[in-house]
């Protein structure tokens, strides 16, 4: 070992050794404390003991060297501090000796009897889950973990203490003889490598450190020493082992967070964002600070993972928790990638501009620039919204390459454009472009716009070219695609032929406000959401093709789309998600929204078949192309369609009234039944929804609760097994809900006001996704036949085959209506409902003179219905909802074994709910809780909502066509999200 490093021999030493005998009698002696219970803890120098004594009172008891004695006084002192300035932030009290045991004049060290090379302390207990041991965490977890370490920072920073630590191992200043004594320990060559880069690259720039804000600091605010607290809401409840707290560079104890914090995570730049963002708000960083602090995270990572390469092959003592694959993992992710990017994440997150980037977009708008390559440019629409990819399944990668292709090639004799910015669809979605790419032909020759010196490119990159301004403002100018004719050195001028289009006939043309020669690469294209980071970094290079082409950077549509609805739309006009998506394109069980991002759509009980089912698709177009008119004219579809239609209900239910939704099919169920029977009153399920007409709104609770119920609805109890009355458990909880819907019956009957109808569906949607218990409807069907009632299914949701085991909710329960009404997915997303009833009913309906619906049953109508049943019947989609549906409820039932939040999993066929509750005992509904769950489901790219009477029921009702793979997705993302809480 070098003489220069012997502060690795205090890391490696070992922990002195107390017995648990001996600990106990100095526990008592020196702190009056009776341990009944003592468990060892993990650490570096100190001996580290969990306590607790007959009172339940828990402490931690350090034993450390007596050469340590200063620090710990030191530590001790800054720890009192805290209690005394800072008394809501949770760290450790220090606990004062027995009144006339030897200690130092603070009266909290003591030295251990009988050992004179050891001293001790107390200090109390936290609870709490070290931070490293929380596999997942949510966006405010990190938040509150960067904002108490800015808190920690703004408290302990202008404090002073007389007699300082000495420097120790992990400091920074000590990076660079870590990292000389360790590299030849460290085996694998990806790893060498790694640190290596890192070494070369930041170590220098450790000579800023006494240029940055000074102060002291925990200096080991590493996510062992963060307790966070339990459940969904987890927040930082204990800050501990100050061990290492000195005077240094106050952002010290950032980087270290963040370095400790980013490993094992997939997106380890967003976790550091995320903290440094929280950190800022409450303990506002220095540009000089911001800019480096990634270089600081990264040098600690590769200490970290070099010591450990170094301990294990030395099998010397360390503390074994940050002896990870992920320690290593991070050094190689961080040394990847570009240092300028880092940078410019972390400002970005600090609100901070990228420092140069102004500058050259303002110079490269104001110069006149020669042309890139001749000929007409033309910009080519490769967004996921584009009409080039209308015909193609976009699931399938291979067509839309093809398509995009085809499209370029369609704008010869001119030179396709993909635009700057644009979220390009070829690459599978979520990405954007940060280039121009010109699609020329192979060959064509390409000249400088500006006049510039040739540099070294990254690997990837045919070209770099460096500008300097007379205002000495410097960015560079990237080729790739070219087949160059110049070389590293050569002065080029504005004009200059500088080589021509390679032979994939594509050349990718970017601007850099950063030197890119020591990259890796050059992104082409970068995920969505590190496009605001990637454009201050290459922005837009647009200007280099001259006014004179027609070629601007792709715009999001959102913003203004959103300002048309709130001017044209009334108020109430709902939008999905607090930040509402724009969707251009969906295909079987998935939406893509304007940026080509992927959403697994559960929720969309419209589409039946999946989006854009290519059969039903045809079947539209070929129908509208031939005839679109309206049902007074005589066409075969329409009773080709209501063929096939009354074929999947009960005999006798065989005549079918067409009209546009199932609001109006319920507004004439219930207008039918009223005539027929003189009678004004409804009998209703409470919590229903059964549309927004004045009729169907007045039967609805969800819609008359905003304005009254009228005097002629009358709502009974809802049949919910997991809340009402009567449960899971009662094995005649049909019959007894039941009863209290006869009883309606008769109380109405006894005013003399029987009901005219029982309007109901068959699984309760707006209710709360309620599955009806066995031997609920029959006595009630029995009764409305007594009383002269007309019963009304309302099928709108759940028909069509959804609840898996019958085509039809009602058939579940083994009865047939009067009328059965249905909409929604009746048209796969085409408008177009029914109402079906009985011969006799119509034909004494017919009284009241003729009815008909302009649009209701017009061909296109009936093709696309049509075409759905044979779809439906053909694809086996009925069975699919049953076997697939149950395997979704089972794996949510796993859930729940894991999750306390979620109360109750139930449902039929592709029609489920999970609600969500924050004790099990009481049920209180989780309603916040179950809009957050939507909204990261969002995040994580599955589409679901709440709905129910409180809201807290997730309503899952996919296309029947969700296979096994999308439900394991999102059970997956489900567990992920109720993992990490909010």
């Amino acid at each position: 070992m070098s003489m220069t490093d012997e502060r690795y021999r205090r890391i490696t030493a070992g922990v002195p050794r107390l017995d648990d005998d001996r600990l106990r009698e100095v526990l008592r002696v020196c702190f009056g404390v009776s341990a009944v219970d003592t468990r060892p803890l993990a650490g570096e120098t100190d001996q580290n003991v969990w306590v607790a004594d007959a009172s339940g009172a828990e402490y931690v008891f350090k034993v450390c060297s007596a050469g340590d004695l200063g620090a710990v006084r030191f530590q001790n002192a800054l720890l009192r501090h805290l209690a005394e300035h800072a008394p809501d932030l949770p760290v450790p009290r220090v606990v004062a000796a027995r009144t006339g045991v030897a200690t130092t004049p603070s009266g909290d060290v003591i030295p251990v009897p009988g050992e004179p090379d050891l001293v001790a302390r107390l200090l109390t207990w936290l609870p709490g889950t070290p931070l490293a041991e929380v596999g997942a965490r949510s966006a405010e977890l990190l938040a509150d973990v960067g904002e108490v370490a800015g808190r920690l920072a703004a408290a302990t920073v202008s404090w002073q203490h007389p007699e300082p630590p000495a420097p120790h191992y992990w400091e920074f200043p000590h990076a660079a003889t870590v990292l000389a004594e360790a590299l030849p320990a460290v085996a694998d060559p990806d790893l060498h490598a790694a640190i290596s880069r890192v070494e070369a690259e930041f170590v220098p720039l450790l000579d800023r450190l006494p240029e940055l804000p000074q102060g002291v600091v925990h200096h080991d605010l590493n996510a062992f020493n963060l307790l966070v607290g339990p459940g969904p809401r987890r927040r930082v409840i204990g800050v501990i082992d100050f061990g290492d707290a000195q005077r240094t560079a106050r952002v010290a104890d950032l980087a270290i967070l963040c370095a400790s914090a980013m490993r094992g995570v997939p997106d380890p730049l967003h976790v550091a964002a995320a903290l440094v963002a929280a950190y800022h708000r409450v303990c506002p960083l220095t540009d000089a600070e911001v800019d480096l602090l990634y270089p600081l995270l990264a040098i600690r990572a590769a200490t970290v993972a070099a010591t450990a390469a170094r301990l294990d092959a030395a099998r010397e003592h360390g503390d074994p928790r940050h002896r990870s694959p992920a320690a290593a993992e991070l050094v190689r992710v961080l040394a990847e990638t570009p240092a300028e990017f880092g940078v410019a994440t972390l400002r970005h997150a600090c609100g901070l501009p990228a420092q140069t980037r102004q500058a050259v977009v303002d110079r490269l708008a104001g110069r006149a620039v020669e042309p890139l390559v001749a000929g007409d440019l033309r910009p080519v629409d490769l967004t996921v919204s584009s009409a080039v990819f209308d015909d193609v399944d976009p699931r399938d990668q291979d067509a839309v390459r093809t398509a995009s292709a085809a499209a370029i090639r369609a704008a010869r004799p001119a030179v396709a454009v993909g635009r700057y910015g644009e979220p390009r669809f070829t690459s599978g979605g979520g990405t954007v472009s940060v280039g121009l790419d010109l699609f020329a032909e192979a060959g064509a020759p390409v000249s400088a716009p500006l006049a510039g010196s040739v540099g070294h490119g990254p690997p990837g990159v045919d070209l770099l070219l460096r500008h300097e301004t007379a205002e000495d403002i410097r960015f560079w100018t990237i080729y790739t695609g070219l087949s160059t004719e110049v070389s590293f050195g050569d002065e080029v001028a504005a004009g200059q032929n500088i080589g021509a289009v390679g032979p994939n006939a594509r050349l990718l043309v970017q601007v850099s406000t950063v030197p890119v020669t020591g990259w890796r690469e050059v992104p082409a294209e970068v995920p969505h959401a590190d496009a605001p980071v990637w454009q201050a970094l290459l922005p837009d290079p647009t200007p280099l093709l001259g006014s004179r082409h027609a070629v601007t950077a792709w715009q999001s549509s959102t913003e203004q789309t959103l300002a048309a609805r709130r001017k044209h739309l009334s108020h109430t006009h709902p939008t999905y998600f607090s930040a509402p998506i724009t969707m251009v394109r969906a295909r079987d069980c998935r939406f893509y929204d304007e940026n080509g991002r992927g959403y697994l759509d559960a929720l969309n009980n419209v589409t039946l078949l999946g989006h854009g089912h290519p059969r039903l698709v045809d079947a539209a177009t070929r129908q509208l192309r031939r005839l679109n008119t309206n049902s007074r004219f005589v066409y075969e579809v329409l009773t080709e369609y209501a063929e096939a239609l009354t074929a999947t209900l009960p005999d006798g239910l065989d005549v079918v009234y067409f009209l546009n939704s199932g609001s109006e099919a319920n507004d004439l169920a219930l207008r039918m039944a009223r005539y027929l029977t003189g009678r004004d009153d409804v009998v209703i399920i409470d919590d229903a929804y059964h549309g927004y007409t004045t009729t169907v709104a007045d039967v609805s609770p969800s819609r008359y609760k905003h304005y009254g119920k009228p005097d002629t609805t009358h709502p009974t109890p809802v049949p919910d097994r997991y809340r009402g009355g009567y449960g899971y458990d009662d094995p005649e909880a049909g019959a007894k809900y039941a009863r209290h819907v006869t009883d309606t019956f008769e109380r109405l009957a006894g005013a003399g006001r029987p009901p005219a109808a029982f309007l109901y569906e068959g699984l309760l949607a707006g209710g709360g996704q309620i599955v009806l218990p066995p031997g609920y409807l029959a006595p009630i069907h029995a009764e409305a036949r007594r009383h002269g009632a007309f019963t009304i299914a309302d099928e709108v949701q759940v028909g069509f085959g959804r609840l898996g085991e019958a085509f039809w909710g009602f058939q579940t329960q083994g009865v047939v209506p009067d009328f059965v009404t249905m909409g929604k997915a009746m048209g796969n997303g085409f408008p177009v409902s029914a109402l079906v009833t009985t011969r006799e009913i119509s034909e004494a309906f017919d009284r009241t003179g003729r009815f008909f619906s302009t649009y209701g049953g017009n061909p296109v109508a009936c093709a696309v219905g049509l075409e759905l049943l044979r779809v439906l019947d053909e694809e086996r989609l009925q069975d699919n909802a049953s076997t697939v549906g149950r395997y979704l409820r089972d794996r949510l039932g796993e859930l729940a074994d894991r999750h306390e939040l979620i109360g109750d999993v139930r449902g039929q066929g592709f029609y489920s709910g999970v609600e969500f509750v924050l004790d099990r005992a009481t049920k209180e509904p989780a309603a916040a809780e179950t809009l957050i769950i939507c909204e990261r489901l969002k995040e994580e790219g599955v589409l679901v909502y709440p709905t129910g009477p409180a809201w807290n029921i997730l309503k899952l009702k996919p296309p029947l066509t969700f296979t096994r793979a999308h439900a394991d997705e999102l059970v997956s993302a489900l567990d992920r999200v109720l993992e990490a809480g909010w």
